[in-house]
C-alpha cells in the first residue's frame, strides 16, 4: 500500500474564489475517538492536513491543541456547521462552537442540512453579512446530504455561497446530474467538500473492504500500483477537478496517514481500475442510496425512507447500532408502527438505484427497534 513520503505533504488546492488555498484531504470532525488527539493533530500538520472539520462531539480537542501551539491557529482552516436558519439561533450556536474550539473566527461556516436551497433565505444573507464582518466568520455556505444535484445547481444562483459541502463518491460519478451541478459551483468559483466518500452500502452484511466483482483482476491491479481499494476510491474523486477537498473520517493516525499518502501521489488513477470501481458500483447499486429523497414523495404514510436508510447505513457500514437505534426510536410511534405494513412499491419503481425498499425498511424496523 502507498506508504507516507516524508519529504511530500498534502497538496493544496484554491477554495473557490476565495483567494485561500487549503489541504485536498479534510480531516474529518468525528476521527478523535479515544486516541491521543493532541498527537494525531500534530501528525496532521506534519502531513499538511491543514484543514480540519468541527462537529458537534469534536469536544476540546481543537481548543487544547491552539492552546498548546501558539501561532497555529492562523495556519488551519476551521470548517464548522449550525444547524438552524434561525438567525438567533445560528448567533448563539456559532458563539458557542467558537468558545468550545478556542478560537475568535471560524473559516468556513455552513448551514446543516439543506436539502431545500429556499432554506437560505434573506434572514439567512443578512446574518451572514453580519458575522462577516463582525470577522467571526471568513466564508459561508452549507452542507447538503440529501437531494444534493438541486442544491448544488441552484446554491450557484444565490451570489452569496463561498462553499458547499456535500455527498460525494465515486458511486455518484456516473450520475450526470451531478457531475452538471458540481461543474455548475466550479464555474462559479464556490468551494467544494466531499463527504461520505467511501461510498458505504446499506448491505445487511458490512461492504468487503475490496469488492467481489472482478476480485483478481481489481485486486492485482492495486497491489501493481501500490494501493489499497479504499486509496482507489479517494483518487477517483480527486481526479474531478471540480472538488476541493475531501472530508474524511479517519479514525486512528494509520488511516490518516494512508489517506494523506494517496493525496501525495498525484499520478492519474489507472483506467482500468476506473472501469472495475464503475462495474462494482452497478453490481451493488441496489444497496446504495442516491439521497435523491424521490422515495419519500411516493410513499403516503409518509415513512422517512431517506433517514432510515441513513441509519442503516450508519449501523451496518460504521458500527453505530446503538446510537442509531436511540435515533431509530425518536421516529414518531404512529409513523414507526407503519413501517412494516406501509405500501412501497411506487417508492421502489422511481428509485434510480432500483432499491428493494420495502425489504430494507422491514429490516431496519426489525434491527433498529429498542425492546
Amino acid at each position: 500500500m502507498m506508504q507516507k513520503n516524508t519529504d511530500l505533504i498534502v497538496p493544496k488546492k484554491a477554495f473557490g474564489n476565495t483567494g485561500v488555498k487549503i489541504s485536498k484531504l479534510c480531516l474529518g470532525g468525528g476521527s478523535f475517538g479515544n486516541q491521543n488527539s493532541q498527537a494525531f493533530l500534530n501528525e496532521a500538520m506534519r502531513l499538511g492536513v491543514n484543514c480540519w472539520e468541527i462537529v458537534s462531539f469534536t469536544g476540546n480537542s481543537y481548543s487544547e491543541y491552539f492552546k498548546n501551539n501558539p501561532g497555529i491557529r492562523e495556519k488551519v482552516f476551521l470548517s464548522g456547521k449550525v444547524y438552524s436558519t434561525d438567525p438567533v439561533v445560528m448567533q448563539e450556536q456559532l458563539n458557542k462552537v467558537l468558545k468550545e474550539n478556542g478560537t475568535s473566527f471560524i473559516d468556513f461556516l455552513a448551514i446543516h442540512p439543506v436539502d431545500n436551497i429556499n432554506m437560505l433565505d434573506n434572514s439567512v444573507r443578512k446574518w451572514v453579512e453580519k458575522a462577516k464582518k463582525e470577522k467571526k466568520i471568513r466564508f459561508f455556505g452549507f452542507c447538503t446530504h440529501k437531494n444534493m444535484d438541486e442544491c448544488l445547481s441552484k446554491g450557484t444562483e444565490l451570489g452569496w455561497i463561498d462553499g458547499i459541502q456535500t455527498v460525494y463518491n465515486y458511486r455518484l460519478q456516473s450520475v450526470k446530474s451531478t457531475e452538471d451541478a458540481l461543474q455548475k459551483c466550479h464555474e462559479k468559483g464556490i468551494g467544494i467538500f466531499a463527504v461520505k466518500s467511501m461510498g458505504l452500502s446499506v448491505q445487511q452484511k458490512p461492504e468487503p473492504h475490496k469488492p467481489q466483482l472482478n476480485k483478481v483482476r481489481l485486486n492485482s491491479l492495486l497491489v501493481d500500483h501500490d494501493m489499497s481499494f479504499e486509496q482507489a476510491k479517494l483518487k477517483a474523486i480527486w481526479q474531478n477537478p471540480n472538488l476541493t477537498s475531501i472530508c474524511s473520517l479517519m479514525p486512528n493516525r494509520s488511516v490518516l496517514q494512508l489517506n494523506a499518502s494517496a493525496a501525495m501521489d498525484e499520478r492519474p488513477l489507472n483506467s482500468e481500475i476506473i472501469k472495475l470501481l464503475a462495474k462494482y458500483a452497478d453490481s451493488t447499486g441496489k444497496f446504495f442510496c442516491r439521497r435523491c429523497g424521490i422515495c419519500e414523495t411516493e410513499n403516503s404514510d409518509k415513512i422517512p425512507i431517506f433517514n432510515i436508510m441513513e441509519m442503516l447505513m450508519y449501523s451496518r457500514g460504521y458500527g453505530g447500532k446503538d446510537k442509531v437505534s436511540k435515533m431509530f426510536a425518536q421516529i414518531p410511534i404512529e409513523i414507526r408502527s407503519m413501517i412494516n405494513s406501509s405500501n412501497y412499491s411506487n417508492a421502489e419503481k422511481k428509485c434510480p438505484q432500483k432499491m428493494p425498499i420495502a425489504q430494507l425498511m422491514k429490516e431496519a424496523y426489525l434491527e433498529l427497534s429498542e425492546f
